[in-house]
């Protein structure tokens, strides 16, 4: 497939790594200008450089970070200046902080900032231009986790949880405006939040338990496994699909495992 996305704009947050940046690389190549939302300026650019050097059409402002109101503007309001409008919102920027060492107030108050109230404030910052437009499609990100995880993180999952409610608001709210809002909820993608729970081998063990006890497909996904159903919510393949929220996570949510987490340490058959 290609040109899915001709002469869409698109703004993405968290798009300097994990699922962000596997989205923004792929719908600038199905004929997306892609707006490269993230915090750091060295990824930024470079994503950006190797989008265009493919042939696709990308721009990284500087550094976005959705905790910064000011930084939330500044992104929309630059996006609007050189493309005149956006077509796209894609909310992905998000992180846990449980492995930082935070204090539980400290630890719940970033992780809000950054999962929810940075979701929060970029879809209003976006909205103005959608209205006017009547027209525009919004994805968020939320995780299996928020009502159905693989693994304790409370501010996190809470965060997420959430997300989902903001979803559907808005998709009640915009449907009559023509803005279609859903929500992915990735279950277990290999990306940065598994860091902050953690590392080496404990990490790996972590991952392979989780894909072998809780994960119909039995397998971990990657970023690129998000990307595509994105691209879906953001085509018209979706025209007539609105208030969503998708499962993406190789059965999780919806198809009972072989050996869900509360059978671990027996056999299937046990």
């Amino acid at each position: 497939m290609q040109n899915m996305l001709k002469n869409q704009v698109a703004l993405i947050t968290g798009a300097t790594s994990g699922m962000g940046e596997a989205i923004a690389r792929l719908f600038a190549a199905e004929g997306a200008a892609v707006i490269l939302g993230g915090r750091s300026v060295k990824k930024g650019e470079a994503v950006a450089a190797e989008i265009e050097a493919s042939g696709g059409a990308a721009r990284y402002y500087g550094a976005l970070d959705v905790t910064d109101e000011a930084s939330i503007q500044s992104a929309v309001a630059k996006t609007v200046a050189e493309f005149g409008k956006i077509d796209i919102l894609c909310c992905f920027a998000g992180k846990t902080f449980d492995g930082e060492g935070l204090s539980a107030r400290e630890n719940l108050e970033k992780t809000l900032g950054a999962n929810l109230t940075g979701t929060y404030s970029t879809v209003l910052a976006v909205l103005p231009h959608m209205k006017a437009a009547k027209s525009g499609k919004i994805i968020i990100c939320s995780s299996n986790g928020a009502f159905n995880p693989t693994t304790p993180a409370y501010a996190y999952h809470m965060a997420k949880g959430a997300c989902e409610s903001l979803t559907v608001n808005l998709a009640m709210e915009l449907a009559p405006l023509g803005i279609r809002v859903n929500c992915i909820k990735p279950g277990p993608i290999r990306t940065a939040f598994w860091d902050e729970l953690a590392s080496g081998a404990e990490l790996e063990n972590l991952l392979g338990g989780i894909a072998a006890h809780e994960v119909p497909l039995g397998r971990i996904g990657t970023a690129d496994d998000i990307a595509g159903p994105a691209l879906w919510l953001a085509s018209d393949l979706s025209a007539y699909v609105t208030g969503l929220c998708l499962y993406v996570g190789g059965g999780i949510g919806y198809v009972y495992s072989h050996a869900q987490s509360f059978l671990l340490g027996k056999t299937p058959t046990e």
